[in-house]
């Protein structure tokens, strides 16, 4: 046997005997159950938030038997707990403990000593799943239309609240009206008004703008892993420690157009001018959050000049007109990620398809897009196929 393979059988004892002294009491004898006649009830969902930590820890690692799928429920593992019978099972409405009612005092003990156990498990295999990780052998999970909601709510809030701001407040007239006073009343009230859409209007805005980079972010890692181009070795590790900026230029090419790249500089605009700020306590860049007093003179701005295209230059920072032009620049952009090489990748992430990162998965991917529109539509098809048979255990 390899040198390899006698540490990792080591491993694995000295594993066994750690989740023995855990579960004292339980034992994977167990004698044929008819589990009908077991009493059910919940597991806290808040103690075991990983029910397959349960089915490795059992099945794999203490052998216990176990059945699956079956009727809604995707599996069972069956044992027995001071000699009585007890079976574990994943179904469509959660993760249940079936136990003899010998057993019903003793609920308490067993989910206590099955937590303790999950986390002698936990940190055995934290480094093989570190290793997987840093090997591309992951998953992402596709939370694009969560991402893009939350971004179209503030922007159609935003929308609302500077239509608002343009709208005139009409006086009502009142008969024998000759003062002026009137007049002010409603010219101030219209103001009011104004103003304070207006500041709705920015601070919608301003969320609508960390909700665009945000499912940016997120629509990038997708898009990568869509794409189908292998990953070297590190390649997962190094690309998602990219800046969306880097993100951008590998997935766009070398060499964009002048559109695009005009576009893209509208984003960095963006970044810098409302983003960063407004993400990070008020702080720009280029220093025009700080003043310098100079003496006689008064304060100074930091970035000098180049306050002016501050977003603290003016009374309400992001007003119609530049929500208006920030919204124009997320278009065009969202256009560039969803044309030419990059159609095909993009309607298999707006499929709702959670992409792997392994080469076959890649692969898998590349073949759909390269197949054409019909041969895209089956994956599709089938991916959503699996996804439903899962998710509703119709097995």
């Amino acid at each position: 046997m390899p040198e390899n393979a006698e540490w990792e059988k080591g491993q694995l004892g000295l594993l066994r005997i750690d989740l023995a002294k855990a579960l004292k009491g339980f034992s994977s004898d167990a004698p044929t159950i008819d589990i009908y006649e077991l009493s059910g009830s919940r597991l806290p969902r808040d103690d075991f938030p990983v029910p397959e930590m349960l089915l490795l820890m059992l099945r794999n690692f203490l052998g216990w038997r176990w059945y699956g799928p079956g009727e809604k429920v995707r599996w069972t593992v069956y044992g027995t707990f001071s000699g009585e019978p007890i079976a574990i099972e994943l179904g469509k409405f959660g993760l249940t403990l079936l136990s003899s009612p010998a057993l019903n005092k003793s609920q308490k003990r067993i989910e206590g000593q099955l937590k303790s156990a999950v986390k002698i498990v936990e940190k055995f295999i934290k480094p093989v799943l570190e290793q997987q990780i840093f090997s591309g052998n992951v998953g992402l999970g596709n939370h694009l239309t969560e991402f893009v909601s939350r971004y179209e709510f503030f922007r159609s809030q935003a929308d609302k609240a500077f239509r608002r701001a343009k709208r005139k407040v009409k006086e009502k007239p009142t008969a024998g009206n000759e003062h002026p006073e009137g007049i002010i009343s409603v010219l101030m009230l219209g103001y009011n008004r104004s103003m304070k859409a207006q500041q709705e209007g920015f601070y919608h805005s301003v969320a609508m703008v960390d909700a665009y980079f945000s499912a940016l972010e997120h629509r990038l890692n997708l898009l990568r892993a869509f794409t189908g181009v292998p990953l070297p070795e590190d390649g997962f590790k190094a690309f998602m420690s990219k800046t969306w900026n880097e993100k951008l230029d590998e997935l766009l090419g070398a060499n964009p157009s002048p559109k695009a790249r005009k576009t893209l500089q509208g984003m960095r605009d963006i970044k810098e001018r409302i983003r960063n700020p407004f993400a990070h306590g008020g702080y720009e860049n280029d220093k025009g959050a700080l003043h310098v007093h100079i003496p006689s003179i008064g304060t100074i701005p930091g970035n000098i000049t180049k306050f002016g295209k501050s977003a603290r230059f003016s009374l309400i920072p992001i007003g119609a007109n530049d929500h208006e032009l920030n919204c124009t620049v997320f278009d065009e952009v969202d256009k560039l990620l969803s044309m030419g090489h990059l159609a095909g990748a993009y309607r298999l992430m707006e499929a709702g398809i959670d992409p792997s990162f392994d080469q076959e998965s890649l692969q898998s991917y590349k073949e759909a897009i390269s197949g054409g529109e019909e041969a895209l539509e089956r994956f599709i098809d089938h991916w959503s196929h699996l996804w439903e048979l899962h998710t509703n255990m119709d097995y």
